[in-house]
């Protein structure tokens, strides 16, 4: 069996070695000038391939259905597998997975070593502009017109938008749409989010840890914790990553709040910093604060509560001590947008899976077409799920199309 692979990323990559494995002839035809470029970026560049939390919630997009069944059919038991296969042993930090050598250019050696003993051809700086049902095949043209190859079976992973210095650009939409396929509009998501503050450039490359809440109104939407990074423009940091899919919903109009004390109670805070005014009376709050605060976060709090810097502690109101504590508690930062297509990690949105058959991968409307990765409307959370999705979706289309 002859398969022509659209995308040398991930979910490529490991279907190109799955069918490869199964007997089938493979070619990959990627638009860059390498494979595997947005791998290398995985994970900070440590390439964080899975997780041992693999629950579905951890999961959008699709119906739930779909991805339970792909799921199912390739465990992430199996893919850990197959990343044992290559040669790769996998360590877990704090429940994420990774490899031994925290080195995502190591995974990337081992598939393309993988794919080079196997035999699979790689055609690099070759993008695929059409496919073509000739009788039993499809053909494949590139960009001017010249036909690329023909080949029984198709495999189509070229990503989705996000992260288009790595080659995602949205082919997958145009190419769907040819064959009929459904599209989701796709928007970006895992990314930085910009903010309204007039103190964001100052505090530019400040880190903090805290609770993230996703507001709405006065209503949560959803809340994060971890490292908060401050930009120039807004948020960052994994928090806001897995808070931006929601804060980017069309329409709506949401607000980030930051708690630096999420382990007091909206109450007890309060009566805490009144007790800590009262003992260190003869201090200015600028001076009390740098006991508990990053001293890049100071001034710009009490800026935006109109408390002096200088002001001595004995001489703060019940009004200014409450106005700290519910700035520590609820700093609220309003959402203007997203960081763009080239700050996101991943894709909201693609191919219908409704049209995609899960204990396959193969179109229902066209006989021969498989779907995998990114290309497809499912997207994960910042952890490692995008990967797995890869992975997994990758290894039965791969293994599906081969004999």
């Amino acid at each position: 069996m002859r398969i022509g692979i659209i995308g040398g990323g991930a979910a490529g990559m490991v279907a190109a070695i799955t069918a490869a494995r199964a007997g089938a002839e493979v070619t990959i035809f990627e638009k860059m000038d390498r494979v595997g470029k947005k791998l290398l970026a995985t994970g900070n560049g440590r390439c964080n391939i899975s997780n041992e939390h693999m629950e579905l919630f951890h999961f959008h997009g699709a119906a739930p259905d779909f991805i339970k069944a792909v799921m199912e059919a390739v465990s992430p038991e199996r893919t850990r597998q197959f990343w044992e296969s290559l040669g790769l042993v996998l360590i877990s930090l704090e429940g994420k997975l990774y490899p031994m050598s925290l080195q995502a250019s190591g995974v990337l050696d081992a598939l393309r070593g993988e794919m080079e003993r196997l035999g699979v051809r790689i055609c690099c700086a070759t993008p695929v502009e059409r496919i073509v049902s000739v009788k039993k095949n499809w053909m494949l043209e590139g960009a001017d017109g010249q036909e690329l190859g023909r080949f029984p079976r198709i495999i189509i992973t070229v990503g989705g938008k996000a992260s288009p210095q790595f080659g995602a650009d949205g082919d997958g939409k145009k190419l769907a749409a040819a064959l009929g396929h459904t599209v989701v509009p796709l928007r970006p998501a895992l990314v930085k989010l910009k903010c309204r503050s007039p103190y964001l450039k100052a505090l530019s490359g400040c880190k903090v840890d805290a609770k993230a809440s996703l507001l709405q109104g006065d209503e949560v939407l959803a809340q994060e914790w971890g490292e908060v990074l401050f930009t120039a423009e807004g948020l960052s940091g994994p928090p806001i990553l897995r808070l931006s899919r929601e804060a980017l919903v069309s329409g709506r109009r949401c607000s980030i709040a930051l708690n630096l004390m999420d382990q007091m109670r909206e109450g007890e805070c309060y009566w805490w910093l009144k007790q800590r005014a009262e003992r260190f009376g003869y201090m200015k709050v600028q001076e009390m604060l740098s006991g508990i605060l990053h001293k890049r976060l100071i001034l710009p709090m009490l800026k935006e509560t109109d408390i002096p810097p200088q002001m001595l502690c004995e001489r703060l109101s019940k009004q200014q001590v409450q106005a700290l504590a519910r700035i520590l508690q609820w700093w609220t930062f309003p959402v203007l947008g997203d960081g763009g297509w080239r700050e996101a990690q991943v894709t909201v949105g693609g191919v219908f899976t409704g049209e995609i058959d899960p204990n396959t991968m193969q179109s229902k409307k066209r006989n021969g077409i498989y779907w995998a990765g990114e290309v497809l409307d499912v997207d994960g959370d910042c952890g490692g799920y995008n990967l797995q999705w890869a992975a997994s979706s990758g290894i039965l289309a791969g293994q599906c199309a081969a004999p």
